[in-house]
């Protein structure tokens, strides 16, 4: 099942690459809908969001999250509190990992808010779970699962959790993610590289490999990515190792931000933000992936 999953992600990464203006996680959900078709669902309506196993998360987050095929050492998240489900008639439409962060990265509201705050890491919902219906005038609705799933997962990790404070990341760079879904269910937009610092990835000499900030930090203790280019832990620190062997430092877009709070001190807590809430962003140009020179490590999505 894992070789078909790594044949959909490079499939949909190269309709990502020959129309990046849709996202790529748009683009699986596609493929997955013309390899796997099925009826689309009609209404929501008898859904339940409930929290679920780590193997059930899997079983969507790996088939059709975008970091789940780029080789990423850990593609379901690290630091996971909670898996959720939407359901409907026993069948797993759609999952999500939630996790806690601390440092700046979760100081949303302040570090005294520390154990309200989680983020929401993953989330995906399979390509046949938004509605679909006809009018009175015959023209066919569509209602994005998403969007639904996202506002009734929060509202459940309120009541099991009593998290309040709840952020996301967008990346508009590797996978063409403008925050759609966040926008649809009025999350509030803190803006770019909030918590964090520029991300610098590395082209190689020959201008055919990219690799990112985020595989760096992520391949795993063994490095099994740096390994591959020759690198060894003798050799020091990655970074400057690259440098040395002619790889190019790019200063790379940061993630767009997003925040959401919940329960009867929604309002309270939005009045102790740290960051200003920015109109939402507009996709004004083609995005540009990095895929077209990323490196593989084994089966390379989020």
């Amino acid at each position: 099942m894992i070789e078909q999953y790594a044949k959909a992600h490079e499939e949909a990464r190269k309709r990502f690459l020959a129309e990046p203006s849709k996202c790529y996680q748009r683009h699986i959900r596609e493929v997955w809908a013309e390899w796997e078709p099925h009826i689309p669902i009609a209404s929501l309506k008898e859904a339940k969001v409930e929290q679920i196993t780590r193997s059930e998360a899997e079983s969507i987050i790996l088939k059709y999250e975008w970091l789940a095929g780029v080789g990423t050492a850990a593609p379901m998240g690290r630091g996971i509190s909670a898996y959720y489900g939407l359901k409907l008639n026993g069948d797993l439409l759609g999952a999500s990992c939630w996790g806690r962060m601390g440092g700046a990265v979760g100081n949303i509201c302040g570090e005294e808010f520390s154990k309200q705050t989680v983020c929401l890491m993953r989330g995906a919902c399979v390509a046949w779970a938004d509605t679909t219906h006809v009018d009175s005038k015959g023209q066919t609705h569509t209602g994005a699962a998403a969007s639904a799933f996202t506002s009734r997962a929060c509202k459940q990790a309120y009541k099991d959790f009593g998290w309040e404070i709840m952020f996301a990341y967008s990346d508009t760079t590797d996978a063409g993610e403008m925050g759609t879904v966040y926008q649809a269910c009025n999350w509030y937009y803190l803006g770019e590289g909030i918590g964090s610092n520029v991300h610098t990835d590395f082209l190689s000499p020959d201008k055919k490999r990219r690799i990112t900030s985020y595989q760096l930090n992520h391949q795993g203790e063994e490095y099994p990515l740096m390994r591959s280019l020759g690198w060894t832990p003798e050799d020091g620190e990655m970074r400057p190792w690259l440098d040395l062997k002619g790889w190019t430092r790019i200063v790379s877009p940061v993630k767009k931000k997003w925040a959401w709070f919940e329960g009867s001190r929604k309002e309270f807590l939005k009045s102790k933000c740290r960051h200003p809430f920015l109109p939402y962003p507009k996709r004004s140009a083609p995005c540009t992936s990095p895929f077209v020179t990323q490196p593989q490590i084994g089966n390379e999505g989020d």
